[in-house]
């Protein structure tokens, strides 16, 4: 019985497969199939049944039961048959059991049917399933050497056909699960998320199944912008939801979101019923009501499908139709086979462009509108736009430049794995193929199919590896009849390459299909133009702030020239400081490629040059070849000499000279207004910057001259250690060094080291000058001197905070015995640390007035000594390479700096 029970939910799995779709398929020929299916499986489960003296036990009433639930009497009778007639021909008295079994399983079942559902059973039902098993075995009991077997058998075989009956309905509600859940699931993926109507994606899909003479409606709601400026975006979603719901009601499942707020249906129903659909979702949306939404108007325009027609040429038809009902009046439904060819001036006296290209240009000022940055997925939407709105065209490609490197950033027709792709300049201009001036005025090029195959491999050969196979395995690529390329200028560049592409004819891009292909080019300009200032404004911003950030004259000067490289797409910026010690301008920095850059001098002098004679008039200086510049001092090589220049003084408030940039661009791409403007804004950030810098540059100068006073008037009171406030800083400055401390650290150290005996000043002479040994009274007074200078340094405005870490806790030691906190290891700051070594170091060196002089080597040996004891081990380890013997006589110390 086990072989059986597997057999039979094997027979189920297949069967099962046979349910491919949610909701499940009535057709006849899947319902025969079935049937079919069952049949077999009976005939299969006889065959491998187990006997039981006269008696065969196996489960071949499960599937008869089944079916007769699922399709009644006669489809139950039609699976068992066979079955039937195998045993009579068998055995005359087993065939007459199976007969009696089985009549019993399709009468119970065909009783039981009305009440059981197969296809929603609940656990109230599971009493039932055991019912169209109580005749099988009965027959047992009638014949009297049997009953006692039929004791033992039945109610072992009543509950064996139960459980297999759950196991196959089990295995059969699992596939039609998991149906349902894919359905649901693709059906999210199919689904507008604002209006619960099938979005573009459901759109195209139900479009290609479309059959001949089924209807496609576009629908457009009328200055539906002017709610949206009115209300707000959230109120302009309510008004979305609420048209939803009206094209679901009237439509379900047919009704489509395509954009903002465009729509479809898709109707397989005779035209005046589609009609009807339309003027009805018409007047519900147009009925008068207090919500913003309410009296909106839809225009409509119904395309039939002709046979043949492919999908873009029906939407292309539909999409004729709406333009017309928009502009003659709105709120109006008009058919393709009601537009004349030639429409005379009198019924439309303003007939402007096909809707595709308004609703372009609507998506294009909604883009403009929206001051952000624009997505691969808005140029992919305009790329759509061209490609529907040109009605022989296949495929498409949006080139964008970035740098000196176009990035393909939207593609129609082809692989969405081209996205990012990125081509060279010389690629472009040689897949343009009519030469680089005609290619920077911005002239539209056409290749037919024997001319295409020549562009390609000359663009090719223009590529890395990567991106030459990338176009290689696009197999459109050889069905192309005909090309369209589009270079989208913007002032005198070009920005972006428009590649339109036609499969269908060679004759495609007509006069007129490229004047409307260059109403696209010019929209994507006016975006990539905003794009451009925005990115502009944003490099500005970063400028400005990464320049307040920084501290270092040669930071300032490198970010300032890669900056203005990056804005103004130069070949080469260089930047020059005015040096006021020779009254000159010398290099500062420099941004661009190392190779192909024009030799500069060392220095020049005053009046040389075109930087000094932009710095002398104050002005901006363009000139369009550096050759013919006049006392240009970028000396010009073959490869430069052609290029455009362009000098930008920088001025202090007071017109001092703080320096210039010099920039240079490729010849054939001079110098405009726009990029003198952008290059004068560039120049104000970095002049602010650069006289701020040389402020603060004063002011650390006057703070260190002042606290090095401060230091030497310290010196005052204890003349027998003069000079040590400035070896101890010169010490710790090295140690810093060798530690490759960050500058700001490095000022700590030194500011730290200057002050650190600060709280002297609080010592009375006669514990400060004594010279024998100190009490325990005056060391615990002396002690003082440590908390008490970190207290006093803390009112020095400007002084970095770890500054005063130096000057508290100098004198702790890394075993925790120091004073004045009893910090051990590492719990002393860094700086403390390093700073402890060069006082002892400079207090052993030096006569004081209870000592003597050590020399350098003993003195060195005394600190080796307390590592790990008094000092951290591994700052004891460099500092032992970082000083060296003093020259002089020995005990002479460290000269003073």
């Amino acid at each position: 019985m086990l072989l059986n029970l597997c057999l039979l939910l094997t027979c189920t799995f297949l069967v099962s497969l046979t349910y491919r779709e949610w909701p499940v398929s009535r057709s006849r020929n899947e319902h025969a199939l079935r049937l079919l299916l069952a049949g077999m499986t009976t005939l299969l489960l006889v065959y491998y049944t187990e006997s039981v003296g006269a008696f065969k036990l196996d489960l071949r009433y499960v599937p008869i039961a089944l079916i007769t639930l699922r399709y009644g009497f006669r489809a139950g009778a039609a699976v068992a048959l066979p079955v039937v007639v195998w045993r009579l021909l068998e055995s005359q008295s087993g065939g007459l059991v199976s007969l009696v079994n089985t009549l019993s399983v399709l009468g119970l079942s065909s009783l039981l049917r009305p009440t059981l559902d197969m296809t929603r059973l609940t656990m109230w039902d599971f009493w039932k399933v055991p019912i169209p098993f109580l005749g099988v075995g009965a027959a047992l009991f009638v014949v009297p050497e049997s009953r006692g077997l039929g004791l033992l058998a039945y109610p072992g075989m009543l509950l064996l056909h139960s459980v297999a009956t759950l196991l196959v309905l089990g295995v059969l509600h699992t596939r039609l699960k998991l149906l349902q859940v894919t359905h649901d699931l693709r059906q999210q993926v199919l689904t507008d998320d604002l209006t619960r109507l099938g979005n573009r994606r459901r759109f195209e899909e139900e479009l290609a199944r479309l059959e001949t003479g089924g209807h496609l409606v576009l629908l457009d709601l009328d200055d539906f912008r002017r709610l949206t400026d009115t209300h707000g975006p959230d109120e302009s979603d309510r008004a979305l939801r609420y048209v939803g719901q009206v094209l679901r009601d009237a439509a379900p499942d047919h009704s489509f979101r395509l954009g903002h707020d465009s729509f479809a249906l898709l109707l397989d129903q005779p035209e005046a019923q589609v009609r009807a659909v339309v003027a009805h979702i018409q007047a519900q949306l147009a009925e008068p009501g207090a919500a913003p939404w309410a009296a909106l108007t839809l225009s409509a325009g119904l395309a039939t499908r002709l046979t043949r027609e492919k999908p873009a040429e029906l939407i292309h038809r539909a999409d004729e139709a709406l333009y017309l009902a928009k502009t003659n009046g709105g709120g109006r439904l008009v058919a393709v086979e009601h537009m004349p060819r030639r429409l005379p001036v009198s019924t439309l006296p303003d007939l402007r462009p096909r809707y595709s290209l308004w609703q372009a240009q609507r998506t294009t000022v909604e883009l403009l509108s929206q001051r952000r940055p624009l997505t691969n997925a808005d140029w992919q939407e305009l790329l759509r736009l061209a490609v529907a709105t040109l009605g022989d065209v296949s495929s498409g490609s949006l080139n964008i430049r970035q740098g000196d490197t176009f990035f393909i950033r939207a593609v129609q027709g082809y692989t969405p794995d081209l996205v990012g792709t990125p081509l060279s300049e010389v690629s472009q201009v040689s897949w343009y193929g009519q030469g680089p001036e005609a290619w920077r005025r911005g002239v539209p090029r056409v290749r037919r199919r024997q001319d295409i195959g020549q562009v390609w491999a000359e663009a090719d050969a223009r590529l890395g590896t990567e991106e030459r196979q990338a176009f290689e395995e696009l197999g459109t690529r050889k069905a192309l009849k005909a090309s369209l390329c589009l270079p989208v200028v913007l002032g005198g560049e070009v920005v972006a390459h428009l590649n339109l592409e036609s499969t269908v004819a060679e004759d495609a891009f007509t006069q007129t299909a490229i004047q409307d292909a260059q109403v696209f080019a010019q929209q994507m300009a006016a975006l990539l133009q905003l794009q451009e200032r925005w990115h502009e404004l944003e490099q500005l911003a970063r400028l400005h702030g990464d320049l307040n950030l920084s501290a270092d004259d040669q930071a300032v000067a490198a970010q300032l020239a890669t900056t203005a490289h990056d804005l103004l797409r130069t070949t080469s910026t260089l930047l020059l400081r005015y040096d006021a010690a020779q009254d000159c301008l010398v290099p500062a920095a420099q941004a661009g490629p190392a190779l192909g850059r024009p030799s500069t001098p060392a220095l020049l002098r005053r009046g040389d040059g075109l930087s000094w004679q932009a710095l002398d008039s104050g002005q901006i200086i363009r000139a369009d070849r550096l050759a013919d510049a006049p006392g240009a001092h970028l000396q010009p090589d073959g490869s430069t000499a052609g290029s455009a220049v362009m000098a930008v003084p920088l001025l202090s408030h007071d017109r001092q000279p703080l320096g210039a940039l010099c920039l240079l661009r490729p010849a054939g791409r001079p110098f405009q207004a726009t990029d003198e403007a952008l290059a004068a804004m560039i120049a104000s950030v970095g002049t602010r910057v650069m006289e701020r810098g040389a402020h603060l540059s004063d002011l650390r100068a006057t703070l260190e001259a002042s606290l090095n006073m401060l230091g030497v008037a310290l010196e005052a009171r204890d003349l027998e250690t003069q000079g040590h406030t400035q070896r101890v800083r010169a010490l710790a400055q090295r140690m810093g060094e060798a530690l490759a401390l960050p500058e700001e650290e490095l000022t700590a150290l030194r500011h730290g080291a200057t002050l650190h005996d600060i709280g002297k000043l609080s010592v009375p002479d006669t514990i400060l000058l004594k010279p024998g040994r100190l009490t325990p009274e005056e060391r615990r007074v002396m002690e003082q001197h440590a908390p008490l200078g970190a207290e006093l340094v803390s009112r020095i405005p400007f002084l970095h905070p770890q500054a005063h870490g130096v000057v508290r806790w100098h004198h702790e030691r890394w075993d925790g015995a120091g004073y004045p906190d009893r910090l051990a290891g590492t719990q002393i700051p860094l700086l403390a640390r390093v700073f402890a070594l060069c006082d002892v170091y400079d207090a052993l060196t030096s006569v004081r007035p209870y000592k003597g002089a050590m020399t350098h080597e003993q003195a060195l040996g005394i600190i080796m000594a307390g590592s790990g004891s008094q000092f951290d081990p591994e700052l004891t380890v460099l500092f032992g390479k970082v000083v060296p013997a003093p020259e002089g006589a020995p005990g002479a110390g460290i000269p003073a700096a």
